[in-house]
Order: structure tokens, then C-alpha cells, then sequence
């Protein structure tokens, strides 16, 4: 129970942080449909009434916690795409970031898995994104019908290897469909298959690779 004396903005951020906390590992174990506002106040120690003084709905809630964990993740990819100019392998690389981060933190990537594509799309967060593919349709390094186009195109390639990478759980596994896919899709972009396969390939192996390397050295 919190203090009487707690300030009352400290109070908020607690109940708040409960409810991202119980959201996090209801919507990681169960589809939205199948979690109830009442499921996350009784994980979160609320009562029903506070919920609503922080959410309007529990969908709501998914969309805070979807873009706080999305948020993290670009946190990353902005770190192993500094000095990196090239369209082509900033998003390559971007998507092995994903990779990573399902491997490192399962339920996080569940969460992912489970939040609508459409909204994915819509997200403020796809700015680096949306802004490679301009960068690579205005140069001709990519060939896209549209940067919308090419915006869904690369998230279906990203959940689907968050897909793998959840079920996996073996960065061996998850970097070998990762540069696979990574390599259809540049090819589908319009890079040659020699270029397409290189990119791809480095992309894997510096970022997924590494990461299965600390791994195994950290176990042993």
C-alpha cells in the first residue's frame, strides 16, 4: 500500500507503471480479445475505476506498451546504423535489430506479434524507416511502387521473423531465416542477387551473429 505521505504525481507514475507491467505480461501470454480490464487491475493491485484515470481502454494500454518496447528497439537500431548511409543495409540491418530484441526478451516479442499490422504501420516510430525508403527511392538504390508500399512490405518481413525468432529461441536458426528473408525482400527492391545476398549476409552476421557469440561466451 503506498504511503499517505507519497506525492500524488508519484502515486500516478506507480499505479501507471503497475498497469504497463500487467499489460506486459497479460498481452504476452494472451491475445487482447482474451484479456479483460478486469485481468489488469487485479495483475496491477488497482481498482477498476483507476484504470480509466490513465487509459481509456485496454487497447489503449497495448498501444503505450507496443510503443514503449518499439521505442527501445529503435534505440538500437539507431546505435548499429550510426555511420551507416546506405538504405538498403540501414534497413536490413534494422530488422536483425528485431531479431535480437524477440530473442533477448520473448514476451516483448510476443507483444509485437500480437499488435495489428495496420496500426504498426501508422506508428510515429517508423519515421527512420519511412525515411530510408525515401532516401533509397529518390537515389534509385530501391525500386517501389511507393514508400507506403514498401513501409508494409518491410514490417511484414520484421514480424515475420519476430515470429521465428519467438519460436525458435536459437539465434542460430532466427539469423539464417533472417538473412533469407532479408534477401528476397532487397532483391524484391530491385537489388541485384549477388548485392542483395551480401547485404544481407553482413547485416546477419554482424548484428545476430555477434549477439550469438556473446551469448555462447557469457554461458561459458
Amino acid at each position: 500500500m503506498l504511503s499517505r505521505s507519497t506525492p500524488p504525481s508519484s502515486r500516478t507514475a506507480k499505479t501507471r507503471s503497475a498497469l504497463l507491467s500487467a499489460g506486459r505480461k497479460l498481452f504476452a501470454a494472451r491475445p487482447i480479445d482474451a484479456v479483460a480490464v478486469d485481468d489488469i487491475v487485479s495483475e496491477a493491485l488497482v481498482a477498476k475505476g483507476t484504470f480509466y484515470n490513465h487509459f481509456e481502454d485496454k487497447e489503449a494500454l497495448l498501444y503505450a506498451i507496443v510503443s514503449e518496447i518499439r521505442s527501445g528497439i529503435e534505440g538500437r537500431v539507431t546505435a548499429v546504423n550510426a555511420g551507416i548511409e546506405d538504405p538498403p543495409a540501414r534497413i536490413a540491418r534494422a530488422i536483425c535489430v528485431y531479431v535480437v530484441s524477440a530473442s533477448d526478451d520473448p514476451a516483448e516479442g510476443q507483444i509485437l506479434l500480437r499488435n495489428d499490422l495496420r496500426s504498426s504501420s501508422s506508428m510515429p516510430l517508423n519515421d527512420g524507416l519511412e525515411a530510408d525508403l525515401a532516401a533509397g527511392l529518390h537515389s534509385g538504390r530501391l525500386v517501389i511502387p511507393s514508400i507506403d508500399a514498401g513501409l508494409l512490405y518491410v514490417i511484414g518481413v520484421a514480424h515475420s521473423l519476430l515470429l521465428a525468432a519467438v519460436r525458435y529461441r536459437d539465434l542460430s536458426r532466427a539469423m539464417i531465416a533472417a538473412q533469407q528473408l532479408c534477401m528476397l525482400m532487397l532483391r524484391s527492391f530491385g537489388l541485384s542477387n549477388h548485392e542483395a545476398e551480401m547485404i544481407a549476409s553482413q547485416a546477419a552476421d554482424s548484428i545476430i551473429r555477434r549477439r550469438a557469440f556473446e551469448d555462447g561466451s557469457s554461458s561459458g
